[in-house]
């Protein structure tokens, strides 16, 4: 069998959140989002984005939150309110690896949403 590697193409996708796991690391506690791309040449491949839960709303955590669920979080949130979420994801290689930089919203009946970053890939 023949096999031929190439890279992924950076650049923004669909995807669900298909877990969060708390962990710690050298800089503390963090949450590690596994999204699952839902269609295109990467269906069905996961990615991890890492992020620091902070009660902060200008942190990246709130962002990221706020995006996936696709409105601000109730003052008490449950990271289980995640799983199974439709949002984009932004991948890009992070030193050998591709990884979620960032999540952006989907909105509903708009085939015409704003992203800034490189077109979806289907």
């Amino acid at each position: 069998m023949k096999i031929s590697f190439k890279d992924i193409e950076e650049g923004i996708y669909k995807a669900k959140v298909s877990q969060v796991k708390e962990d710690t690391g050298p800089y503390g506690a963090f949450l590690r989002i596994v999204f699952t791309v839902l269609d295109g040449e990467l269906e069905h491949y996961r990615f991890t984005g890492l992020v620091k839960s902070s009660s902060l709303r200008q942190s990246k955590f709130y962002k990221w939150v706020t995006n996936i669920l696709g409105k601000e979080p109730a003052c008490e949130f449950y990271t289980k309110d995640l799983i199974g979420k439709e949002c984009l994801i932004c991948l890009s290689k992070q030193k050998k690896f591709y990884s979620v930089t960032d999540v952006q919203f989907i909105q509903a009946n708009s085939p015409d949403f704003m992203i800034d970053h490189k077109s979806i890939k289907t």
